[in-house]
């Protein structure tokens, strides 16, 4: 009987992965949410049921897809999606501590990136990366286009299209620190709602800690301190084209983001703090997107490793993540 109920609620959860791999690839701007959380079915199925049953929803969902979409967008989706699938479900199912969940499925996140582009570039012989510009580079003309036919001076046009193109070369710059940054943040968002949702179903989990108390540790500083240093010397020694430039900002970019977490959560332990409304601290998520913010935000984040501004340092609580 159980053995019955595992298979009907693993054909369920694919046909759930495969209604899912249809809306990420023909709904534009829902098929990017949805794409970011295409675990979901696997991650139930392996919770519930086991890793063998994970395994075979994953496999059933990509040959499926493979028949309706295409092999590639099927491969892409295994390859990445599914292992980071498998793995947090196998890991939930165990009831492992968050911190073990979360760190697990950053290294399978990051594995799945690595076998999807060496699969790419070493068997199917494409490059995903020059795709990604190409297509980047075709919105840019479709943009000019968009905006001569609306009457826009081209003076504004050659202005628009020459930040764009600074965009893009900042992007190709930082794609592998991106990367590193993409595998956590996956693995958090997928544990994060399969909580939610098992929960519901009445699976028992450890609770996630607090964002307020989130405290990095003081090792970030030294990555952090010599990029900066090394960012500055690279570029005028060798150039913004050599190796060890491009090495620099992108140990910068990672360690700037884990300190500008950092900041946001002294901003959500500050208005906790001081009975403020949350949505204070919900605010200076939203502005972040302004340089000026982002700043303050990075070197209050930093300065915490130092001034221990919230006193959590050394306090070992279930309720503080480090």
């Amino acid at each position: 009987m159980r053995k019955t109920s595992a298979m009907v609620e693993a054909g369920i959860l694919a046909a759930v992965a495969i209604v899912m791999a249809l809306i990420a690839i023909y709904i534009p701007v829902l098929g990017a949410f949805v794409n970011f959380i295409w675990p979901l079915p696997i991650i139930a199925c392996g919770v519930r049921n086991g890793l063998k049953w994970s395994l075979l929803t994953t496999v059933v969902a990509g040959l499926i897809c493979a028949m309706l979409i295409n092999p590639l967008q099927a491969f892409i989706l295994v390859a990445v999606f599914g292992i980071l699938g498998i793995i947090l479900g196998e890991c939930m199912r165990r009831n492992s501590s968050p911190l073990t969940i979360l760190t697990y499925g950053t290294l399978g996140g990051i594995l799945a990136l690595v076998i999807n582009f060496a699969i790419a570039f070493l068997v199917l012989d494409i490059n995903p990366i020059a795709m990604m510009f190409d297509s980047f580079d075709n919105s840019l003309l479709q943009m000019a286009e968009f905006q001569r036919s609306h009457g826009v001076a081209e003076a504004e046009i050659a202005a628009s299209v020459a930040s764009y193109k600074e965009l893009i070369k900042m992007m190709r710059i930082i794609m592998p620190g991106a990367f590193l940054i993409t595998a956590p943040a996956l693995a958090f968002i997928n544990y994060w709602v399969a909580k939610k949702i098992l929960t519901k179903l009445g699976n028992k989990f450890e609770d996630i800690p607090p964002f307020r108390n989130l405290v990095i540790p003081r090792w970030w500083l030294l990555p952090f301190g010599l990029s900066l240093m090394a960012v500055g010397f690279a570029v005028k020694y060798y150039g913004p084209e050599h190796w060890a430039y491009l090495t620099a900002v992108n140990i910068q970019m990672v360690s700037s983001s884990v300190f500008m977490l950092q900041g946001l959560a002294i901003a959500y332990w500050y208005v906790h703090a001081k009975n403020k409304p949350t949505f204070w601290a919900h605010i200076v998520t939203v502005l972040i997107m302004f340089q000026i913010i982002s700043f303050a935000v990075l070197w209050i984040g930093a300065f915490d490793c130092i001034a221990d501004f919230r006193k959590l340092r050394g306090v070992k609580s279930e309720h503080q993540i480090q």
